[in-house]
């Protein structure tokens, strides 16, 4: 099928797919959010896009009190604009910011089969392909300028081999290649439906294993990838609600928020138990401390509920054909 075209109901004729164009600038999105930073010298902005919403930029320290874990929006990630100023060694900032829109990236990608069944929006899974490959994109470029910051391939390998995080990025790279290697039509066809789908839910073990990466890389600031990881918990399970026909009832996917969002919050205070050795209960509390910040796990169980809202009036309004409201089980 020809490159941000789908196929029209006229045989043999195309059209251009809006949700095609959209993801293609979803991907290049970090590139040129990149891009300007340097352009300009920007290398004080640690939130170039103005999303620094205090529930994303407060210090889990605030919350617990002195002598706390750090800061949680003045890490290395930072707000979703990309993170703290380039600094001294921009080569690290710069891969570190295109590692961390990966991650985001294969969650989107993640997304496109709640979205295009909460909304009914069926060409919504023509976007999947193209933000998976660009997940795919960011993270060769992000383990390139990591080979470029080494110097030699030898002392990469070296790093992989000895550092459990670079291992686990370095599997989740190599599960990356093969599922990009596979996702064209000709190899839908060689290897057929079965097997394919088969193999591209490692889409994901790989997510999976992308978040973690995120997380050891963190040391004390685990904002964004407790986020993450709890947006990857609602997604998993969406899924296994779906499996047992429940995917787009609203009863379930307001326990699922609510699930997702606790889940998340115990997530979070067992990392900073095992990193840190902070008492968990203190961690938990500070979800609940609205004057410094507002957790993630209420980001998670908040977006939950606008999806479960959002998709009741939606599907009110356009009901799905009663085979997809029957159907079970679900794809990447």
């Amino acid at each position: 099928m020809p490159f941000l075209r789908e196929r029209s109901g006229a045989r043999g004729s195309y059209q251009w797919s809006p949700e095609k164009i959209a993801a293609l600038l979803l991907v290049l999105l970090p590139f040129a959010l990149l891009a300007i930073r340097i352009l300009r010298g920007d290398l004080a902005a640690t939130d170039p896009l103005g999303l620094g919403a205090p529930g994303l930029g407060s210090g889990l320290g605030a919350g617990l009190g002195p002598g706390a874990a750090g800061g949680l929006g003045g890490g290395a990630s930072g707000g979703l604009g990309g993170g703290p100023a380039l600094g001294a060694r921009p080569l690290v900032e710069t891969l570190r910011f295109l590692g961390d829109w990966a991650v985001r990236l294969l969650l989107i990608t993640l997304a496109v089969t709640p979205a295009r069944r909460l909304f009914n929006w069926p060409k919504l899974l023509n976007a999947r392909r193209t933000l998976g490959l660009g997940a795919a994109a960011l993270v060769a470029v992000h383990f390139g300028l990591y080979c470029i910051d080494m110097g030699s391939l030898s002392v990469v390998a070296r790093e992989i081999v000895l550092r459990i995080y670079l291992t686990i990025g370095f599997v989740a790279l190599l599960g990356l290649a093969s599922l990009s290697a596979t996702s064209w039509d000709g190899a839908i066809a060689r290897l057929g439906a079965e097997r394919w789908s088969r193999l591209h839910r490692l889409a994901y073990p790989i997510t999976a294993l992308a978040i973690l990466h995120f997380f050891m890389q963190q040391k004390l600031d685990v904002t964004e990838p407790t986020l993450m990881a709890g947006f990857f918990l609602w997604l998993m399970g969406w899924r296994v609600l779906q499996r047992y026909g429940r995917g787009t009832g609203l009863a379930p996917l307001v326990l699922l928020a609510l699930s997702a969002g606790l889940a998340t919050a115990l997530l979070e205070a067992g990392w900073y138990l095992a990193a840190t050795g902070i008492d968990p209960v203190r961690v938990l509390q500070a979800n609940l401390a609205f004057a410094y910040s507002i957790r993630p796990a209420w980001w998670v169980a908040g977006l939950g509920l606008a999806v479960a809202l959002a998709s009741e009036v939606v599907l009110r309004l356009r009901p799905l054909p009663a085979r997809r409201v029957r159907a079970s089980g679900a794809t990447s």
